[in-house]
């Protein structure tokens, strides 16, 4: 099981690094540039970041069911996250980065702020249990002398 989630980590880092690229033509394919750059950037670190968590999988310090918690809420944050990019740049929506000052729409920001509502604990679920599991050193392994 342990193994099975490494791999999926890693694919799915993968994958994002795939859709990163993809995300980068839209820069030069599709209105609102400077959205596809936000979500091209974005999709190149979450394929990092998965990728080197898939790494550490092994390493980490963790119950099963931590171990099921951080698959849970990191994939959740990963993808939602590359959702509510995709949605901003689509419809434009301003940001306090990309357009200081400029109030947002209301039905789009309303999406964009439930996604987030996902996305931000989602993030910090993932990336506090990847913390703690790194904690200290590992146990020793024990080997029992044959006699």
């Amino acid at each position: 099981m342990l193994e099975r989630q490494r791999r999926m980590l890693l694919r799915h880092g993968f994958v994002f690094l795939f859709a990163a690229p993809c995300l980068g033509l839209a820069i030069m394919l599709l209105p609102n540039p400077r959205g596809w750059l936000a979500a091209h950037v974005t999709a190149f670190l979450t394929a990092f970041i998965l990728a080197i968590v898939g790494l550490v999988w092994r390493e980490l310090r963790l119950t099963d069911g931590q171990r099921q918690t951080l698959l849970i809420s990191g994939l959740t944050a990963a993808y939602v996250g590359l959702a509510g990019n995709i949605f901003g740049a689509v419809v434009d929506l301003p940001g306090p980065a990309s357009s200081p000052g400029v109030t947002a729409p209301m039905p789009q920001a309303g999406i964009l702020l439930a996604l987030l509502a996902i996305i931000i604990p989602a993030t910090f679920a993932s990336f506090g249990l990847v913390l703690f599991g790194l904690r200290g050193e590992a146990a020793p392994a024990t080997s029992v002398a044959a006699s």
